[in-house]
């Protein structure tokens, strides 16, 4: 039995919640692992852009997942991790970025991973990555990590809404260099850092 559109109602294939969205994202981000290429990363960021700013609205007004997504109610420092995720989708679709767009633009640089630069030295992977106010550092392995880490904590409604997951706000605070602590990296910091190592290694062999 199909399903008969009227109003808003936007056509999808296979996909009709937020939940599939996110089920979407994972199918993303482990397609992404498996050589960080450059159309796996524009897949996972779109994903999760749009599983973040649309559907949303596909969520009851009250329910946690919906209220976790509601950016007044996030620590600044993921705010600044959406609009790096923003930032990308919106130059990823649209090449140059409408002049609203470019006003709100927080992303200063973007890196191939190839470059000799000191956000090499520190990081240690040669990945895809940006730079906001000179001394944010996200590469594309880490915004992974943070995203899905973030909508893990959005699916599960056993963690309330004031509880934002400690973890991820010190893997984000990381990402800080000017400010970085010292002390071992955080665990979501280190998530899939093998995998970049794998890909260094074998474009060296």
């Amino acid at each position: 039995m199909g399903k008969i559109l009227s109003g808003r109602d936007g056509p999808v294939l296979g996909i009709d919640s937020s939940l599939d969205m996110f089920e979407k994202l994972k199918h993303d981000s482990s397609r992404l692992q498996q050589e960080w290429h450059p159309y796996d990363a524009f897949n996972f960021l779109v994903t999760a852009w749009h599983l973040f700013e649309d559907w949303t609205k596909s969520d009851d007004p009250r329910a946690l997942c919906r209220l976790k997504r509601y950016r007044k109610r996030l620590p600044s420092d993921m705010n600044l991790v959406l609009d790096v995720v923003r930032d990308l989708v919106n130059g990823s679709k649209h090449f140059q970025l409408s002049l609203d767009a470019a006003k709100k633009r927080r992303v200063g640089e973007v890196h191939t991973g190839n470059e000799a630069n000191w956000y090499s030295y520190f990081f240690h992977e040669d990945l895809p990555a940006v730079t906001v106010e000179d001394h944010w550092y996200f590469s594309i392995r880490i915004l992974n990590n943070l995203v899905i880490r973030y909508f893990e904590w959005v699916f599960d409604d056993s963690s309330p809404v004031k509880d934002f997951p400690s973890d991820l706000l010190e893997a984000i605070l990381y990402c800080n260099i000017a400010n970085r602590k010292s002390g071992p990296p955080p665990e979501v910091w280190l998530l899939n850092i093998e995998k970049a190592h794998d890909r260094k290694n074998d474009e060296n062999s």
